[in-house]
């Protein structure tokens, strides 16, 4: 079970890219031979795209594919300083997922008491919007986790 909770991103991913191919290939071969109207091919592939994006973005946060600028932490050779940057940047990391998650919360409740249906497919419309909350959570996560292994490693040094 940990293995999966760890390495989440990369089966999600693993899972939801080739099923957008499979739909925008299905549509667009249904499209050129007009073998049978897939009107909702595009809205899938749509909504899978934003999930993909989302949790790309955990996917990043985890490997450390963001943008960061060590310069500045790599300038102060203390320990102490170096965790304490590091705790800043964890800290901002998480008022961001934070404020998202918090205003966001407000849309989906909206949306649920709207019942406003996507086009296409008439699924309730806060599922596709779910995306950017699952994406917060798994940014925030693995900040988190990012932040305990790069503590780690500095205290490493100190001891060398």
């Amino acid at each position: 079970m940990r293995k999966f909770i760890d390495n989440f991103e990369e089966y999600a991913l693993l899972l939801l890219f080739p099923l957008m191919v499979a739909v925008v290939f299905t549509a667009t071969l249904a499209r050129y031979f007009n073998l049978f109207p897939m009107f909702w091919g595009e809205e899938v592939a749509r909504y899978i795209m934003v999930f993909m994006a989302y949790i790309g973005a955990g996917l990043a946060m985890k490997k450390g594919a963001h943008v960061g600028v060590s310069f500045f932490t790599d300038m102060f050779g203390g320990v102490k300083a170096r965790l304490f940057l590091e705790a800043l940047r964890l800290s901002v990391i998480l008022l961001f997922c934070g404020m998202i998650l918090y205003y966001y919360r407000g849309i989906i409740v909206h949306q649920i008491f709207m019942g406003q249906t996507t086009p296409a497919l008439f699924i309730p419309m806060w599922i596709p919007y779910s995306a950017v909350p699952l994406g917060m959570l798994l940014v925030a996560l693995r900040a988190f986790q990012a932040f305990r292994e790069t503590a780690a490693a500095i205290r490493a040094s100190e001891v060398k």
